[in-house]
């Protein structure tokens, strides 16, 4: 396997051992552990088991991404179509699944031929962890279905745009982590949807989840299944710390009442001073936002995305469905007409699906190079993080994006942290030891 030395020498400062001890733990020369620190290389699996061993993680955890440098990928739409995988469900072939460009092991949007017919009742999935956005891409309606029969939010139809403005495709929406759906034909017209299952920031929780004891995990889940409110929230975060909700106010100099309000109302700076005092980041105990249905969809129709057609940097641009609830997933229909818009700079991955036209993407290569491609109908492109790029040309797009970096939970996070600037910086391929002689 390929050992990635900048994840070897993480390991090594995080359990504070020396390359000394390292090497005599797996019985290795120093030479041969200094070697590895000084480049990613293939490494024997015998000796990759002994390193990951003594230091008491999985190999896979010290493993090369092999992705350095990535700034774009395109995908051409003949690409698109060898990536054809048939689905069966209920009996009959029910769907077919195309994926758009994305590096390796990533998640990436996927297009889905839609081929139950109307007349058929269309057979719910199970659901996935990730959430996700979709959109019809036409020509045809087509039927959703939601989860248990609840009515006006189990069936919905997801209508496509046969007028001039056909750059906004169709209708979006947006659904929950493990929401049961599916969709048919509305009619006897063909009808194709791209769907993103983005990354899901409950992931990392979820894995290690797996792994705890039953009476840890039903502990936690009784605590969920009370709903937390901002009391019951801080109530958990102050025991961590030692402290009651009288104790806490005691420490501000409040009543225990005056607490128990601030975090009823959403009192600001009683909220600011009680996480600045007791070291906790008090919008953990803010009420957060919802826009969802009884399913927990959040959905945007054609008329709706008219009404906020803009002028964004030398585009055309109409948002997508969204909800602050997955504030990760994001989308835009964007029209590109003639001379190239201004320079764009995400700061996170952005996957593009040409919807008509023949846009050419220009962006800046890993050297520094400008680089550009032109693409067809059914083409895509994968963009990384903070990579300059722009459209020109004449054509539409979809712009879809999730939270793998810079996302939701990363922005929190380096909000909060000291020295942001200086720690992302040291962190980036650190090779510098925890500062003991070897």
């Amino acid at each position: 396997m390929r050992v990635d030395n900048y994840k070897l020498m993480h390991w090594l400062n995080t359990r504070k051992m020396t390359t000394g001890q390292v090497a005599e733990a797996v019985g290795l020369d120093h030479e041969q552990v200094e070697k590895l620190l000084s480049v990613s290389d293939e490494c024997p699996d015998e000796i990759a088991g002994a390193l990951a061993r003594a230091l008491e993680i999985t190999p896979e955890q010290l493993v090369a991404s092999g992705r350095s440098d990535l700034t774009v990928l395109v995908r051409t739409a003949e690409e698109l179509r060898d990536t054809r995988r048939p689905i069966q469900r209920d009996g009959i072939h029910f769907y077919n699944y195309y994926t758009m460009a994305a590096p390796q092991g990533a998640v990436a949007p996927v297009i889905l031929d839609i081929l139950c017919p109307a007349d058929r009742l269309p057979a719910l999935n199970n659901g996935h962890l990730e959430p996700a956005i979709t959109i019809n891409l036409g020509p045809g309606d087509i039927h959703g279905r939601w989860g248990a029969e609840l009515g006006a939010a189990t069936w919905q139809v997801i209508s496509a745009n046969p007028d001039e403005d056909r750059w906004i495709v169709g209708d979006s929406y947006v659904e929950p982590s493990y929401c049961p759906h599916t969709y048919s034909l509305a009619s006897a017209a063909s009808a194709r949807i791209v769907s993103y299952t983005g990354q899901s920031s409950l992931a990392g929780l979820i894995e290690d989840f797996n792994d705890w004891s039953d009476p840890a995990a039903n502990a936690l889940l009784g605590w969920l299944d009370e709903s937390p409110a901002p009391q019951q929230v801080a109530t958990l975060l102050l025991a961590r710390r030692g402290h009651t909700l009288e104790s806490a106010a005691e420490a501000l100099g409040k009543r225990a009442s005056d607490l128990i309000a601030a975090l009823d109302e959403g009192r600001l700076e009683l909220l600011r001073d009680l996480g600045t005092t007791l070291g906790f980041d008090y919008r953990l105990l803010l009420r957060p936002a919802t826009r969802h249905d009884a399913v927990g969809k959040t959905f945007k129709d054609i008329a709706e995305c008219r009404k906020e057609i803009r002028d964004f940097r030398g585009y055309t641009v109409s948002s997508l469905a969204s909800a602050p609830h997955l504030p990760d997933l994001t989308g835009l229909f964007l029209l590109v007409a003639g001379q190239a818009g201004t320079d764009l700079r995400e700061p996170a991955e952005s996957h593009y699906l040409v919807t008509a036209g023949s846009p050419t993407l220009h962006w800046t290569d890993a050297a520094g190079r400008e680089r550009h491609s032109k693409l067809e109908v059914d083409a895509s492109a994968w963009v990384a993080p903070f990579v300059t790029h722009r459209w020109s040309g004449d054509g539409a797009l979809i712009k879809l994006g999730s939270g793998r970096h810079l996302g939701y939970l990363d922005l929190y996070e380096l909000t909060n942290t000291y020295a942001a600037a200086s720690t992302v910086r040291r962190g980036r391929r650190d090779r510098r030891g925890w500062g003991y002689d070897s």
